[in-house]
């Protein structure tokens, strides 16, 4: 079992990991209309990813974390040197979207490490809400979560 995180707004705590905010707006693995849950692998890289989507200013809102347990049979890895060229580019997302839209479809596993675009020698995890080992991930209950003020 693998320990993974996701930071989201309390008012999303009972959704975090249905997919749908994924689904709506597609990310830089999914495209739209396609769901899937995002874990990262430090509570450290998952507030990043907030503030580099969010912006400075949602350090004020209320946040919560939830730890989640990932088995590591149901899990498959990528590297930079198995993706496409530009799965980085912060431009055009198209070849990543293209690569988890695969990986997706195929639904050979319920979970696929990833690096991180912000960090590349960090890893997130994507999560196919859709597929039948989802079941087996362990989520825990939201606790709340606090930026530090001074960051905002």
């Amino acid at each position: 079992m693998a320990v993974f995180y996701r930071i989201v707004g309390k008012h999303r705590a009972a959704t975090a990991m249905d997919g749908e905010a994924a689904r709506k707006m597609g990310g830089r693995w999914n495209p739209q209309g396609v769901p899937a849950a995002y874990l990262t692998e430090s509570r450290a890289l998952a507030a990043l990813e907030i503030l580099v989507h969010a912006g400075w200013d949602a350090v004020r809102l209320p946040w919560v974390v939830i730890t989640v347990d990932v088995p590591g049979e149901i899990t498959d890895s990528a590297t930079p040197r198995n993706l496409p060229a530009g799965w980085d580019d912060l431009e055009s997302p198209s070849p990543s979207r293209n690569f988890g839209a695969g990986w997706l479809e195929r639904s050979a596993s319920a979970a696929i490490l990833l690096p991180s675009a912000i960090i590349p020698e960090e890893r997130i995890l994507m999560v196919n809400v859709r597929h039948p080992d989802f079941v087996k991930i362990k989520i825990s209950q939201p606790q709340p979560f606090h930026f530090d003020r001074r960051s905002g």
